[in-house]
């Protein structure tokens, strides 16, 4: 197989003691200016636990999936493979060194999860599987997570994706999402040929936002005369038609499998290196690495917001004080103005109440087109492929329609957020960084910890026996759910965080026939809008009482600011000069040292780059 080069691994150049450093020396500066909310958001920010470190491993069908995210962990048995065994559901894999067993197992549904033996979980999530091609069973998973007790990568968490239906275009859409997670994406094409036309597809849009898609070509041990020509000449087509270079490594799945049985650890490493199997696990931590640095390098960036706001008050203080009294006829005008703004708050409120309700009803608009997308694009395809294709593979249709459903609401809870962020609080809280990152998260959170079930749909429709068709709740429940981070499973919770969206499409309505499943998808797209409508419901009523608050303290700190300055312009006025000269060195010793703090922000945020 020869020889490949171990890329480094190292982590990027800024450590979290680094990080750590410059935060706290941020933090006293901040604190001292009464900004404690933004020292105390980057204190959360440095102490956040390591983000979930997943790899979700896409490929059109049989590429070798499952083979390779096997051969990632170190063993042959853990997802199932077979030269006529194809997954049909995504599976998430990651190490718990504490488990009791050596696997352990549990499916999801709608209405949550069911543990059974990992030795089973195949018959649940492969089209030839016995659960999925018993027309008695009446509910089918569409996704599912194994818990192992031993892996080659023991802090990564991979998800192989379904190889029914071809390549996920689906997943380029959450590409972009995915680097908020530390994710990083692996696209499986094998040594035959070289990529093709939907690969490079994929690559280009997934690509596009995201420095995370690494090329895995597989089944090296099959073309050992060709392999790498194959992975010269995808490197190549990449380049030429993304501009960019994308990272593309040669893989034999097989090699790595038989070399993590191999009892010599000498030999074991060099079958491994050989495999290539060691230089994708290098390439794998090295962009989860990078990625995981995300959080303190976000509490400095927080910091460093803060403390510029520290020095436009002080270099205003210290304007206003060498200007003299010159300068009062200014600050009085701002007085004023912020007296006035203190005065018309009450008019304020109404007026945000009616901003409020715009933008719940621009979201809901979006929300109309998006499921009218959704809507038409299903319809398209029962129409044009017929029931046939559906009925061959059921759960992965269900697993792609509960997506696509997922894309809608996540979408547009995030176009929500950004709007409010944009419209309503960028323009009223432009000085201080707090406000949203504290809103936010409070909103994010009252998305969550709910169950919310609709109506029964359908219950009285023909061949429609199970009338629950649609489902929003939270998997914390789940022990796995909670492991995985099954946010990233789901491809929702960058969004909101574990909330989702489950689809019951009871697989007898897909059996029972077309104006069955048509009908189904005009009732669960109507119950996807109201639920959608009360989870912005939520995020109004929590939004509106905490923005009216944080503005008004806004109003009064900034009063009590400006009076202060007022205040001490007026006694320097008629001090003599020795005391003016202490107020004014008294203020520029203070600017010196905001400014070396924000300095060494700055140094550490452009090392970070």
């Amino acid at each position: 197989m020869g020889e490949t080069a171990v890329p480094d691994t190292a982590s990027s150049a800024v450590s979290r003691e680094d990080a750590a450093g410059v935060v706290t020396s941020a933090a006293k500066v901040l604190r001292a200016y009464k900004m404690d909310g933004v020292a105390d958001i980057a204190q959360t920010k440095l102490d956040r636990d390591a983000q979930t470190r997943v790899v979700v491993v896409v490929g059109e069908v049989q590429r070798g999936k499952s083979s390779l995210v096997n051969a990632l962990i170190g063993r042959r048995d853990i997802c199932p493979v077979g030269v006529d065994v194809t997954s049909s559901v995504s599976v998430g894999v990651t190490p718990d060194p504490d488990l009791d067993s050596e696997s352990v197992a549990e499916i999801f549904f709608p209405d949550g999860a069911r543990r059974i033996d990992a030795a089973d979980l195949a018959q649940w999530v492969t089209t030839d599987g016995a659960m999925v091609r018993d027309p008695r069973v009446e509910e089918l998973p569409t996704s599912a997570a194994l818990a192992v007790r031993e892996a080659r990568m023991s802090n990564v968490t991979l998800v192989d994706t379904p190889g029914v239906g071809g390549l996920d275009a689906g997943l380029s859409r959450l590409a972009a999402r995915s680097a908020q997670q530390a994710s990083v994406l692996v696209l499986v094409c094998d040594a035959s040929s070289p990529l093709t036309a939907p690969e490079m597809a994929f690559v280009r849009e997934a690509g596009a936002t995201v420095d995370s898609v690494i090329v895995a070509v597989t089944k090296t041990d099959k073309n050992l005369q060709r392999w790498r020509q194959i992975v010269a000449e995808n490197e190549q087509l990449l380049a030429e038609r993304l501009q960019r270079r994308v990272t593309v490594i040669g893989v034999s799945s097989l090699m790595a499998v038989l070399a993590a049985e191999v009892a010599d650890p000498a030999l074991r490493r060099q079958i491994e290196i050989d495999s290539g199997i060691t230089v994708l696990r290098s390439e794998i931590d090295r962009r989860l690495d990078a990625a995981a640095d995300v959080p303190h390098i976000d509490a400095v960036r927080t910091c460093l917001e803060g403390l510029r706001v520290v020095r436009s008050g002080i270099t205003r203080e210290l304007d206003a004080v060498q200007a003299g009294a010159k300068a009062l006829p200014d600050l009085t005008s701002d007085m004023a103005r912020l007296a006035e703004l203190q005065e018309q708050s009450r008019q304020w409120e109404q007026y945000l109440a009616r901003d409020l309700t715009l933008l719940r009803q621009s979201a809901i608009d979006d929300l109309e087109r998006r499921l009218d997308d959704v809507r038409d694009t299903w319809t398209t395809y029962i129409n044009t492929h017929g029931m046939q294709v559906l009925r061959r593979s059921e759960q992965k249709f269900t697993a792609d329609m509960q997506r696509d459903l997922q894309l809608a609401m996540a979408e547009t809870l995030a176009a929500f957020l950004q709007r409010l962020h944009d419209d309503i609080i960028a323009t009223r809280f432009a000085d201080d960084p707090t406000v949203w990152e504290e809103l936010s998260a409070r909103i994010v959170e009252s998305m969550q910890d709910k169950r919310i079930e609709t109506h029964q749909v359908g219950s009285k429709r023909h061949g429609l026996l199970d009338p629950t068709l649609l489902t929003m709740g939270v998997v914390g429940g789940s022990t796995l759910g909670g492991l995985l981070g099954l946010s990233a499973l789901m491809g929702v919770g960058v969004v909101v965080g574990t909330m989702w969206v489950g689809v019951n499409l009871s697989f007898r309505a897909i059996r029972a026939g077309k104006s069955n499943l048509l009908a189904w998808l005009r009732e669960t797209i109507a119950t996807t809008k109201a639920a959608t409508g009360r989870l912005l419901d939520s995020a109004v009523a929590q939004s509106r009482p905490e923005i009216v608050i944080r503005y008004r303290d806004y109003l009064r700190t900034n009063i009590d600011r400006l009076q202060k300055t007022i205040d001490e312009v007026q006694k320097t006025a008629s001090a003599d000069a020795a005391a003016r000269d202490k107020t004014t060195q008294r203020l520029t010793t203070n600017l010196e040292i905001v400014d070396k703090r924000i300095a060494a922000a700055e140094q550490l945020l452009e090392q970070a780059s």
